[in-house]
């Protein structure tokens, strides 16, 4: 037998991803930044009321791209009223 690529030797079929969620992206939005920020965020919280530092966005922005694979920029932020916007946001992009 000739050399296989690796996933030419393992055949999982088809795999198509289940869609999550809303509540549950919000419910690990919301974790992340009570575990990072120590802040725990409503759906209705404002973000600009959040007490976030522009550095804290940063690094929120970079956290929320690594656990959920979409990125975050001010323009997000500033589009994004409330936590639960922001989530909605990450629900719509989520890879």
């Amino acid at each position: 037998m000739g050399a296989m690529e690796l996933s030419q030797r393992l055949d999982f079929g088809s795999f198509e991803a289940a869609a999550q969620d809303p509540e549950d992206t919000f419910d690990e939005l919301a974790s992340l930044v009570d575990d990072h920020f120590d802040i725990t965020p409503s759906p209705e919280t404002p973000l600009a009321d959040a007490g976030l530092t522009s550095l804290d966005r940063i690094e929120l922005a970079i956290r929320i791209e690594e656990r959920f694979g979409v990125r975050v920029d001010e323009s997000v932020y500033e589009a994004c009223a409330t936590a639960g916007d922001l989530a909605s946001y990450i629900e719509e992009r989520a890879q």
